[in-house]
């Protein structure tokens, strides 16, 4: 039977040590978030990066901004990079949308995030 040295154990004992570390770290620092589903109406700022999401056509509106979220068009084809183009830019009128938002608590500020819309029509 072969024998190990005392260094070779301390060897073994330190990258054991390290990945426990890394797991550890690994498990604690995930952030996992579910979006809460919106659907609704929604007009677009002039240049399409923002929209007032409202229930139904006439009915006060909040504010979102949707540039860089993942969209998808009646196509069901999800793009991400570019302004979805579904809700256009025509400020006085309404598409359908359906939004996935997270809410993000910051230290100095909170905010509803939008990571995904999808046009519903």
């Amino acid at each position: 039977m072969r024998r190990y040295s005392r260094r070779t154990y301390l060897e073994i004992g330190a990258a054991l040590a390290v990945v426990v570390a890394l797991g550890i770290w690994w498990a604690f620092t995930r952030h996992t978030a579910t979006p809460r589903i919106i659907e609704g109406w929604a007009m677009p700022h002039s240049n399409g990066t923002a929209i007032s999401l409202h229930d139904s056509p006439g009915a006060p509106g909040e504010g979102y901004v949707i540039a860089g979220a993942f969209w998808s068009g009646t196509d069901n084809s999800w793009r991400h990079g570019d302004t979805p183009t579904c809700v256009g830019t025509d400020t006085t009128s309404m598409t359908r949308v359906e939004i996935g938002v997270i809410d993000v608590d910051g230290q100095h500020m909170s905010y509803a995030k939008v990571v995904w819309l999808r046009c519903l029509e």
